[in-house]
């Protein structure tokens, strides 16, 4: 059983900011990689909170400057401002 420490939790955040996968966060960790996906699959549990937190942090950074990008007045940010846009519009329906 993996013991997740509050250095452990900020070391998987961290990296999930930067995209890793599972499989490589668990590498770079030296954890047994199905032990660590495993862990991850309690979606009450603080790994795949503060894993979750990682990754949206760096979505809503990307986003925040595709946003202001376009804002600005470029072309490739508005239609990828646009494309965000349509698709969250999916997901709430």
């Amino acid at each position: 059983m993996i013991e997740m420490t509050e250095d452990l939790l900020d070391q998987i955040e961290e990296m999930s900011s930067l995209m890793l996968c599972k499989n490589d966060i668990a590498t770079m960790l030296e954890l047994d990689p199905d032990e660590f996906v495993n862990v991850l699959e309690d979606k009450a549990g603080e790994a795949w909170k503060r894993f979750q937190t990682g990754r949206m942090k760096t979505i809503t950074q990307v986003r925040k400057s595709i946003f202001e990008l376009a804002a600005n007045g470029s072309s490739p940010a508005q239609t990828e401002a646009m494309k965000i846009i349509r698709e969250s519009k999916m997901e709430d329906i």
